[in-house]
């Protein structure tokens, strides 16, 4: 006998199936950040609590004369230039949380954002510096073309050609470029490398040519057509200040019932040293 369809389902039983939340969160992964410990701090040994403007000035090469007999010596006397860097970037990143929402939720929501916040401000530092890079004369490279050892060779080049010290180059790629660089067996095997030693070591890339190598989905492209925004340079391509550190402050707004957090910070950028970088494109 047909018995139709009229069964008991999970539609029709639905309230009596519990449904439970678990004691985790997944949360949102958040981009390598590696930019700012990378770059020339201009804040050391400065009383930044006032203040908007940091003057470096420049220090000339002088000149060797041939001393001839019973002549005066020839003076060197250049004139300086000065590179200024502006503190005018204050970015906020804040969120209001409701007496309810806190008091019913299972979860410290509190700390999970204030954490989130954090994060934001500091994504928001890493690119500004990021976004240094279109401004730089010194290009190798094609928008769409995996880079290879051939323009690796050839941004070294330009440092070296700029007179750029050896110590503190990086090199900062975007994840699909790590992948074509892995292609290159010499970059990878330990036994051409000659020194044992795997590339891959805590996150980093490791190094190429004895460069400082890291990865990052914090580079965007510029340009058209867009080209990744990878790049090769020495820690004085790009000077920084800090004059407020990312700071965390909390009030209780009565007029919401809630909790306002705001987190902060104060700071600014500016290319340096231009012909210490060079735009790698792909």
């Amino acid at each position: 006998m047909a018995l139709g369809s009229a069964q008991m389902t999970t539609t029709t039983q639905a309230n009596f199936i519990p449904e439970f939340w678990g004691p985790f969160t997944i949360v949102a992964t958040e981009a390598k950040l590696v930019f700012e410990p990378l770059t020339w701090d201009w804040t050391p040994g400065l009383d930044m609590k006032k203040g908007d403007i940091i003057h470096i000035p420049g220090v000339s090469n002088l000149t060797s004369n041939a001393k001839a007999a019973n002549t005066q010596v020839v003076l060197n006397a250049p004139t300086e230039d000065v590179t200024n860097l502006t503190v005018n970037r204050h970015d906020e990143c804040s969120f209001l949380l409701e007496d309810i929402t806190k008091v019913q939720a299972s979860f410290n929501l509190q700390q999970l954002y204030t954490q989130k916040a954090g994060f934001a401000i500091a994504q928001q530092r890493d690119t500004r510096i990021v976004n240094l890079i279109p401004s730089l004369t010194q290009i190798v490279g094609t928008a769409g073309v995996d880079i290879g050892d051939q323009q690796i060779r050839d941004a070294i080049e330009l440092l070296d050609l700029a007179i750029a010290p050896d110590e503190d180059r990086h090199l900062v790629l975007y994840p699909t470029q790590k992948n074509a660089l892995w292609g290159i067996e010499k970059y990878f095997r330990a036994d051409i490398r000659g020194n044992g030693v795997s590339p891959v070591v805590n996150g980093k890339f490791g190094e190429i040519y004895g460069i400082n190598t890291y990865v990052t989905t914090n580079i965007t492209t510029s340009g058209a057509p867009a080209a990744r925004l990878n790049v090769l340079f020495q820690r004085q391509w790009a000077a920084t200040a800090n004059q407020l550190g990312v700071r965390t402050q909390a009030d209780y707004i009565l007029e919401y019932l809630g909790t306002l957090v705001v987190n902060d910070r104060i700071y600014g950028e500016t290319t340096a040293r231009s012909t210490f970088g060079v735009w790698i494109r792909s």
